[in-house]
């Protein structure tokens, strides 16, 4: 989840700041092993915040996960913007069983934030 400057994303400084590990990979944006198990996280770019994007991202994550050996412990696409509709988080979490998240001028939105980043309380650092 690098950004185009090459430094690492909201999401995975998050991480780090969170003393987790994040590991970059080919396949999807971040993984990560955190105290509640292996975590996968798909980036949506700038403007990519509608329910077709939420829905075409869930599907990658759905997509990814199939492929592991083991299945991932959480699911998460990160937005760099809150969703254009708000009933889509629900949604995407109820038909997909993946958590959204976004980031925003106070922290991160959405739930399990503190799930997402560990429990250190770094879902509103920024």
């Amino acid at each position: 989840m690098q950004e185009a400057r090459g430094g690492p994303s909201c999401a995975e400084a998050s991480l780090l700041w969170a003393d987790l590990q994040p590991a970059d990979s080919s396949v999807v944006d971040v993984s990560c092993v955190t105290q509640h198990g292996l975590f996968l996280y798909e980036a949506l770019g700038a403007g990519c915040s509608t329910y077709a994007d939420l829905r075409s991202g869930a599907t990658r994550l759905l997509e990814i996960n199939h492929t592991l050996p083991a299945p991932a412990d959480g699911l998460y696409l990160v937005l760099s913007e809150p969703p254009a509709e708000d009933w889509s988080v629900d949604t995407i979490r109820d038909v997909f069983r993946v958590n959204v998240i976004w980031r925003s001028p106070t922290g991160w939105g959405g739930e399990n934030t503190h799930t997402a980043f560990g429990s250190s309380g770094v879902s509103n650092h920024q």
